[in-house]
């Protein structure tokens, strides 16, 4: 009798310690799977692309070179439709307390290559890629060369401008950029909205009030001594007069008699 209970406490014991150890690998794998496809370093936010959202763990230190800081850029329009999605998303929905403490939300993303042995180890070989996004009040100056993209919440601009115009049903807008950066592909999402010139690039649209919206902007930082944005808040008519103009210094003579709402001027270092 006295055996038997003895081998019943030593079958129950083996029996508890692999539930614990088992329970301890399931834990162990899914929190590196976590941490490999979303999470923070120094340098910004990785996320799963928006339709793979997660809760957001932070990628220790130690994990930096899972990541290498080539500078790949979108190949075409789809690969540049999904990066502004992401770069929309990070702004719009992501709950990063940087962003959050804003009163205007706006990042700066870009898209990270991963080395080749963390691509090998993790099984990310046709997703060599990964998006990120910074604070972009965190970055005192842009490279040139380097491909970024730039989203600003657009109903927080209009709201600290003037909070009663979020009760508009329709805005009208039209932003610049001095130097030309952005990127040509942009034509072939929505060319009845862009015009490009040597000197910068002009986008006017209506914009309906009622759904979460961005400012966006995606291209290569040119060699110039500076990155300058400025966002007019415009009527209907402007519009169309701006898209209809063969010269940039003509737009600017317009855009000049309106309400700035949003700028960004970065210095640009070689």
């Amino acid at each position: 009798m006295d055996i038997n209970r003895k081998y019943i406490i030593i079958f129950g014991t083996l029996i508890l310690l692999l539930v614990i150890i088992t329970g301890a690998i399931t834990y162990y794998n899914e929190k590196k799977e976590e941490q490999v496809q979303t999470g923070f370093s120094q340098y910004g936010y990785y996320l799963r692309p928006p339709e793979e959202k997660e809760e957001q763990v932070q990628i220790p230190n130690e994990r930096q070179s899972f990541f290498t800081f080539s500078q790949p850029n979108p190949a075409n329009s789809q690969e540049l439709l999904d990066f502004i999605s992401f770069c929309k998303n990070a702004v719009l929905f992501s709950d990063v307390k940087e962003l959050k403490d804003e009163e205007i939300k706006q990042v700066a993303c870009l898209l990270t290559k991963m080395s080749p042995g963390s691509i090998d180890l993790y099984g990310f070989s046709n997703k060599p890629y990964l998006p990120g996004f910074f604070a972009l009040k965190s970055i005192p100056s842009f490279e040139t060369g380097r491909y970024i993209g730039i989203s600003v919440d657009l109903k927080d601009v209009v709201r600290k401008y003037d909070p009663s115009l979020l009760e508009e049903e329709k805005l009208y807008f039209c932003n610049i950029s001095e130097p030309f950066w952005e990127d040509q592909l942009y034509l072939q999402i929505a060319p009845e909205q862009n015009l490009f010139f040597p000197e910068g690039g002009v986008c006017c649209a209506g914009i309906e009030m009622d759904n979460n919206h961005s400012i966006d902007f995606a291209g290569f930082i040119p060699q110039a001594e500076s990155l300058n944005i400025k966002h007019y808040l415009v009527n209907e008519q402007t519009v169309s007069d701006v898209m209809n103009k063969q010269s940039f210094s003509e737009i600017k003579g317009i855009l000049k008699d309106y309400p700035i709402i949003w700028q960004m001027g970065k210095p640009i270092v070689p």
